[in-house]
């Protein structure tokens, strides 16, 4: 885990991050007289916090290497950010540095967090940019209340021990993924959209960490989230029409689902894949394509309650090498699904404790037919 987040988390509120206690200078930024965002950043005293104003629409691209700076639309005309092709349209190289009902527009990255800084981006739009939407290189930023539209690349990428925590905002329409985390990185995203990207809608990967809890993730072209060599957190939920899967884990992912609602996506609903380990709580998975819950090669499944119903294929098939547990109180119901059997296992190497003749502790956890093939552990 990210120990700057977890101290820049003191300083988060509302998708922003404080500027230290000092007098304000204040300006404000006329675009339609020409006036310059650029050049109003080096106002003043460098010591103290500088709030921008920005009126109109300014074409031009800000770089931010001074503490304690917020640049904020006026309440009034708004404000927008137009920038230039082939450069960030802002780049922040510097703590403290808010955004605030903004409208970034093009570039190459509309909001880029270089270094290990802090930075805030609240009640803004980011959209039409030639690459990522908002980029995070080994620096915490806070995102609330803000909208990534269309970006050439990811929405939201995260790199080199990054950390993310989004609140409220909405990533749709990009290129690759809505929410890509990447070496050592860290999302905590919640109550938020990542929708119609055309890869995924959210993607961790190269020892990432991802929170994802009560989300709309839904028609990306490939799989609503992946999570590759990687741990993540994935509950309360609604995970629906994606193209691939609904959840993909794989490569020696951890990861742990409860809550959510994983339906309609055009494969299977939950997948995991070359020695993942899954944790299943109560989940709702139905209506998938292919199955329900798909586990295969030398992968680990618990299923502690869930309802797998109407898939498109069997409910639950574990395959090459892998192990299922149905593990109680709660009953995992497997039925109506389009299948021969709501539980097949594909060769001897793989089994299954808890189905019904198969039991742990002498319980039984599932309900649904059964294919012979399925052994016990101990058999």
């Amino acid at each position: 885990m990210n120990t700057r987040y977890w101290v820049a988390g003191a300083l988060l509120a509302a998708g922003m991050v404080a500027p230290v206690s000092a007098q304000t200078l204040s300006f404000t930024v006329d675009c339609a007289s020409g006036q310059s965002i650029e050049q109003a950043v080096t106002r003043g005293d460098a010591r103290k916090p500088l709030l921008l104003i920005v009126r109109g629409t300014c074409n031009e691209s800000v770089t931010i290497s001074r503490d304690d700076v917020t640049l904020r639309g006026d309440p009034q005309v708004g404000g927008t950010v137009v920038g230039v092709t082939g450069r960030d349209t802002i780049l922040i190289s510097a703590s403290r540095v808010n955004i605030e009902d903004l409208n970034v527009v093009g570039g190459n990255i509309g909001i880029r967090l270089q270094g290990p800084f802090f930075a805030g981006v609240s009640n803004s739009s980011v959209r039409d940019t030639s690459g990522n939407g908002i980029l995070v290189r080994a620096g915490d930023i806070a995102i609330s209340g803000t909208t990534v539209d269309g970006a050439g690349n990811s929405a939201l990428a995260l790199h080199r021990g990054a950390s993310a925590r989004v609140l409220n905002s909405r990533f749709l329409n990009s290129r690759y993924a809505g929410v890509f985390a990447n070496t050592n990185s860290t999302a905590d995203v919640s109550g938020s959209e990542m929708t119609a990207n055309g890869s995924h809608g959210a993607q961790f990967e190269g020892s990432s960490h991802g929170t994802l809890r009560n989300n709309l993730i839904s028609g990306n072209a490939a799989s609503g989230i992946v999570v590759s060599e990687s741990q993540a957190t994935i509950a309360e939920n609604t995970i629906t029409t994606n193209g691939a899967h609904g959840v993909l884990a794989q490569a020696a992912a951890t990861v742990g689902l409860s809550g959510n609602t994983i339906s309609a996506n055009e494969q299977s609903g939950v997948v995991g894949y070359l020695g993942p380990t899954l944790v299943l709580y109560p989940n709702d998975i139905s209506g998938n394509g292919g199955n329900g819950v798909f586990c295969r090669a030398n992968c680990t499944l618990q299923i502690s309650g869930a309802t797998i119903t109407d898939n498109g294929d069997i409910g639950v098939s574990v395959m090459l090498a892998s192990r299922v547990i149905f593990s109680g109180p709660d009953i995992t119901y497997g039925g109506g699904n389009r299948g021969w059997v709501d539980l097949w296992c594909g060769d001897k190497e793989s089994s299954v404790d808890g189905a019904e003749g198969l039991t742990v502790d002498g319980g039984v956890f599932f309900e649904g037919s059964v294919a012979d093939t399925c052994t016990g552990f101990d058999d």
